[in-house]
Order: structure tokens, then sequence, then C-alpha cells
């Protein structure tokens, strides 16, 4: 069904995300012990777009945890961090600062390219750091090496766990204090399309802060 405005953009989200334990030490096994409520509702599935992954967010003071479950995919993903556009990817956008009507991308906005495979890092996990339009500046130079990251192959999909530390992210020190950042993603599929947290690439998601949703943090 095609809506003139898309029911999801009646709604002004606001999600709540809860504290997590820092990422393990270990180099096999899981990376992040993703508590209950960590699950993102995905406002995209009332607008009829493609639902195939689960997105799921948690925080602490050190850093912010995401992990992307894809399922029903028939092969397993590709990608290289040379060709964003034509890999199995998630597009991460970050604001320390919501402010729910700034439409230009602050210093404090970030936006990451997660990769669940690099065929030119031999199949491994991959983020890239990703300009974002008209944004007005910035503060820091993120580094995607201090970001850690863990790919899960399963039969039909995947989970992609990334652990972004706080350094990387401007004004995140202060964010037990704030209380909230906002948040957007989209998952780019080879195979099944895109789905995006809330509306389609009708909209300027990709660089219109006001239109991301506000996580707010809990304890």
């Amino acid at each position: 069904m095609n809506h003139i405005v898309p029911p999801s953009l009646l709604f002004d989200f606001q999600l709540s995300i809860p504290r997590c334990a820092d990422p393990s030490p270990k180099t096999i096994g899981r990376l992040l012990s993703m508590p209950a409520g960590s699950q993102l509702f995905i406002p995209a599935a009332m607008n009829d777009l493609p639902r195939f992954a689960d997105v799921s967010v948690a925080w602490n003071p050190d850093g912010l945890a995401v992990v992307i479950s894809v399922k029903g995919k028939p092969m397993n993903p590709t990608g290289t961090s040379r060709d964003i556009k034509r890999s199995d990817v998630t597009l991460l956008w970050i604001d320390t600062r919501p402010a729910g009507n700034v439409h230009r991308a602050t210093e404090y906005c970030h936006h990451f390219a997660c990769l669940p495979v690099d065929e030119h890092q031999d199949n491994q996990p991959a983020v890239v750091v990703q300009p974002i339009a008209q944004q007005r500046t910035t503060r820091i130079d993120s580094s995607a090496k201090h970001i850690r990251t863990r790919t899960h192959l399963e039969k039909g999909g995947y989970d992609l766990e990334v652990w972004i530390p706080g350094t990387q992210l401007h004004g995140f020190r202060e964010i037990t204090e704030i209380g909230r950042i906002g948040f957007y993603c989209v998952v780019q599929d080879s195979n099944l399309g895109e789905q995006p947290l809330t509306l389609d690439d009708n909209f300027p998601t990709g660089y219109d802060p006001s239109m991301w949703v506000h996580l707010e943090l809990t304890s």
C-alpha cells in the first residue's frame, strides 16, 4: 500500500535502551552481552517497508553496543569497504546532542558504515567512517580501528556485533547526564533490499538529525 504520508511520520519515537556490560576481552565467541529490552521497535514496519533484520542497541558510559541480526538471507553476506553501495552493510547515524529541531548535522553527529564481511580484509567485518552531507563541522576524527566488530554467520543470515567506544563519539563523555542520543540506521542487503529504521530514502534521513529517533538511556 502506498501512503501519501507514511504512518511512522505521524509519531515522535522515543525508544528506551538498557545499560550493558563492556565488550568481552575474548577473541572468540560473542563480543557483546545484550540485555533484555535492547531490541528496538522498527517504525518502518508501519509503512509496509521490508523487515528482515532486528536491531538491538545498549549503552554504558564507555560506549555504545549495536547488534544487527539479519534473517531470511539466501546467501552469505558479501561486501567491500571500497564499494559501500554494493555491499551488505548497516549504516548507522548517532547524535550525542539530539535537539529534535536541528536539520543539519552538528559536530555531535557521526556516521558509520558497518560491514559484516569485507573482502579487502580477508572477509572479516569492517567499519568505515563516513561523512554526513551538509554537516556544519566535526570535532574529532573517529577512527574505525578503535571500533570492535564481530560477525557470526548462521543459516539464512548473520549477526553483526559493533562496539563503538565513547572516545569515538564527540560529546559521549557527558552522555550519562544528558540521558539520550539521536539514532538512525539502514540495513542494506544485496538479496533482501533496504530496511530503514523509519522512513525510506524519499526523506532526508541520511543528513537531517531531526528525523532520527531518540534513544532514552536507562540503567
